[in-house]
């Protein structure tokens, strides 16, 4: 079961607890970062990153363009939820913040709304959730100019603004070559999970946003006991309402313990080094539809995935 924090964040990201602040931020500047609690650059492609209770999140304040690795960490005991973003010119953190908000509402013309406002304001270009001991990386291939590292647990507070990290230099590098595929797309009996190549432990993953224009996912893993039944499962999902309201039935796995890719604008992709273990988990996709803001789990977007122990 979701406790303390783990509640509030799950019901911001897939309920829209998280209210819209009316509060007006002005454009984020370097000064206006939370205080760091460390970050290291390995070199120009490689980034540590980790954060603190209360929000504090250390980073390198610079980067290469090409693929970026983000070794991420965190010593908060109620876990990060380490979100990337490129914003577009001249918008302001504020203005990227209450759309991403909107986005997770349980309000069908809200979630429209603000998805348009979303794909108006930034790319998002993926991230990770982390525990304590339990860290992961995302790579993404990264352009020049500013990105925001931000923590969405933190998007209902309108004092918190992001980490500005600034990409310049000629492209280069490669990303990790993964064992595994996993996209999320359109079929004709809804939005799906496909899965190519196995998931194996420590071993990179790429998960591709190939939804249509303007309809952002997620991949976030969930392990499963072994008495959790696809119709288990499929029951939990079906209950889901239209716009996203959990059900009254508890969850068939432990909601507070996810990992995986956070949200990535349609057409990109991002490679992921997650801490999975050998057995079966469920990966959903907690966003919702642009079009018409109905719950994409609740549609099917999920999967249960076999992972399969360290290669010898």
């Amino acid at each position: 079961m979701i406790r303390g924090r783990q509640l509030a964040l799950w019901s911001a990201l897939t309920t829209a607890v998280l209210f819209f602040c009316t509060v007006q931020a002005p454009a984020v500047d370097a000064a206006d970062r939370a205080p760091a609690v460390s970050a290291a650059a390995v070199d120009g492609r490689t980034l540590r990153m980790t954060t603190g209770p209360g929000g504090a999140l250390g980073a390198p304040d610079r980067a290469a363009a090409g693929p970026v690795t983000f070794e991420v960490t965190t010593t908060d005991p109620d876990g990060a939820w380490i979100g990337l973003a490129r914003p577009h010119r001249d918008v302001t953190w504020n203005t990227f913040r209450s759309a991403l908000r909107r986005t997770v509402g349980t309000h069908g013309p809200d979630i429209v709304a603000g998805s348009a406002d979303l794909h108006a304001a930034a790319a998002l270009l993926g991230g990770t959730v982390v525990h304590p001991g339990a860290g992961a990386s995302f790579t993404q291939r990264l352009r020049p100019g500013t990105h925001w590292l931000f923590d969405y647990a933190r998007l209902d507070d309108p004092t918190a603004t992001p980490h500005v990290l600034r990409v310049d230099g000629p492209e280069g590098g490669e990303a990790p070559t993964p064992t595994a595929m996993l996209t999320a797309r359109p079929t004709g009996d809804g939005p799906r999970f496909t899965l190519r190549g196995t998931p194996a432990e420590g071993q990179p993953l790429r998960f591709t946003n190939a939804m249509p224009t303007g309809q952002p996912a997620e991949a976030v893993f969930f392990r499963l006991d072994d008495g959790v039944t696809d119709r288990t499962l499929k029951t939990w999902f079906d209950s889901f309402g239209d716009h996203g309201q959990f059900p009254g039935t508890p969850a068939p796995f432990d909601l507070s313990r996810g990992t995986g890719s956070l949200p990535v604008h349609a057409g990109a992709a991002t490679v992921l080094r997650l801490p999975l273990r050998q057995g079966r988990y469920v990966v959903v996709d907690w966003m919702k539809s642009a079009r018409d803001g109905r719950s994409l789990a609740g549609q099917g977007q999920y999967a249960v995935v076999e992972v399969t122990g360290p290669a010898p």
